[in-house]
């Protein structure tokens, strides 16, 4: 099974296999005809090439895109998308995630505009997330009993989660912006704290029973999680 930031797409037009690499996305062209297994040679032979590139563009897309500029772009589940901020007369404040993240914003608010969006979409997102939390928890828990007491979003500046004494999850809602496999790899990662209080050899294998490559989605959290930090501090 493939991360979400990397995805075979089959063309008639494509005469070669070819490696496309854009904000928050690989993407593997190949043939229509040509073999699958002669496919995966050519990505496991140029992947590392590609996994460089994607953070090479990923921190200048963060660079140029820091803030909530209208016209810029914004990571969803992994992903690039359009941000697109639009003012009207009143005061209701909209956000809308589709091919774009939009956000409706009243007229006039001048220096506090960027931080009013950011209000906004964290407002939207948090019963967004915990909606994917809670489908993932259910997913994992009945199989070694680790049921959480609640689930939680928060804004965390040092943490991608935690758990609490009496089995709360927290989460920290910049995992919306990450590929959905990394936001899994936290929920579980918070699940076996129920049973393994620290990061002992025992917690890691019972993480490892859960998801077996579990280490794919550490190592992106460790090479791009301060950039998405820094990406919303505004």
């Amino acid at each position: 099974m493939l991360p979400n930031h990397l995805q075979i797409r089959r063309s008639v037009r494509s005469k070669r296999l070819h490696l496309l690499v854009k904000p928050g996305l690989i993407e593997l062209v190949v043939p229509t005809a040509l073999p699958e297994a002669q496919a995966m040679a050519f990505l496991n032979k140029h992947r590392a090439w590609a996994e460089n590139k994607l953070l090479e563009i990923n921190a200048r897309v963060a660079q140029t895109s820091s803030g909530f500029v209208s016209g810029s772009t914004i990571p969803w589940r992994g992903r690039e998308l359009p941000l697109l901020i639009r003012e009207e007369p009143g005061r209701r404040v909209r956000v809308a995630v589709d091919e774009a993240v939009r956000i409706t914003l009243p007229e006039d608010l001048g220096e506090s505009r960027d931080e009013v969006a950011k209000r906004a979409l964290y407002a939207w997102v948090k019963p967004w997330l915990r909606g994917q939390v809670e489908r993932l928890a259910e997913r994992h828990t009945p199989r070694f009993g680790l049921y959480p007491r609640e689930v939680r979003i928060k804004q965390m500046k040092t943490r991608w989660g935690s758990c609490g004494p009496h089995n709360d999850i927290n989460i920290n809602w910049l995992l919306a912006f990450t590929p959905e496999s990394v936001l899994e790899y936290v929920v579980v990662h918070e699940l076996c704290h129920i049973r393994e209080r620290n990061h002992s050899p025992a917690f890691w294998a019972l993480l490892a029973r859960h998801l077996p490559q579990y280490l794919e989605e550490r190592n992106w959290l460790r090479s791009q999680g301060a950039a998405l930090i820094r990406r919303f501090s505004l």
